[in-house]
């Protein structure tokens, strides 16, 4: 769905002009997805979080829906799907969790899903050093890529192939480090291929790759490709 939106951001409010949206989001009870939410609804989009304990989602709000669900099941996300402009995912599986292949399982869940239910557009929130991003790394950042995050970083790649074979509008976000500092609006965003190779472990604000995640969104900018995110200097 392409429409004309315009964000303006200040350092404590996103304010949205234009045509609101039906997001379908999944990892709305993460760090980053929480913010997300906030973000959406703030500017007067409507929301449906769909998550595996509702119980967590404490938000109460006229534009927010809140639906139970796996997101390893294709029919259940097509059922909550039925009716959304677009669907953002910020699921994460982070160390020392056991399920090895949670974004690669819901991310044929949702290629699918999405199929069926005739929607297009889908933004993911992965991570650089994933895939052929591992090579923009710093020294260090190779290091803790292969250390601590291989099993994960593995999961999430297998997943995002699949999804770059699909038909669907999908964009890739690979965001530097996160960190929980306050919305900045200093975000360079660009596309892999012309990511420079990093230095140290560079980080950006959840609150910012929240921000660029909904305006992409609703935009439809960066359609089939991916996206890496740092703080602006």
């Amino acid at each position: 769905m392409k429409q004309k939106c315009y964000l303006s951001v200040s350092k404590t409010k996103l304010q949205w002009k234009g045509t609101n949206m039906k997001l379908l989001v999944l990892g709305a009870t993460g760090a980053t997805g929480k913010l997300f939410v906030s973000q959406a609804l703030d500017a007067g989009h409507e929301v449906t979080a769909y998550v595996r304990d509702p119980a967590k989602v404490t938000q109460r709000q006229p534009n927010l829906a809140v639906v139970s669900g796996r997101v390893d099941d294709a029919d259940a996300l097509a059922s909550a799907l039925a009716g959304q402009d677009a669907v953002v995912s910020m699921l994460g599986n982070g160390m020392g969790k056991t399920d090895k292949t949670l974004i690669e399982d819901s991310t044929h869940a949702l290629i699918r899903a999405a199929q069926d239910s005739g929607v297009e557009r889908v933004v993911i929130m992965s991570a650089l050093g994933v895939a052929e991003s591992f090579a923009k790394g710093s020294t260090v950042g190779k290091f803790v890529y292969k250390r601590f995050m291989a099993g994960v970083f593995a999961d999430k790649a297998r997943g995002e192939t699949e999804l770059k074979s699909s038909r669907l509008d999908w964009t890739l976000a690979y965001p530097v480090a996160l960190n929980n500092k306050p919305l900045s609006n200093k975000v360079t965003a660009t596309l892999l291929e012309d990511t420079p190779k990093l230095t140290g472990m560079p980080n950006i604000t959840r609150a910012d790759v929240a921000a660029w995640l909904l305006k992409t969104v609703t935009t439809g900018s960066f359609a089939r490709q991916t996206v890496v995110l740092r703080a602006a200097k």
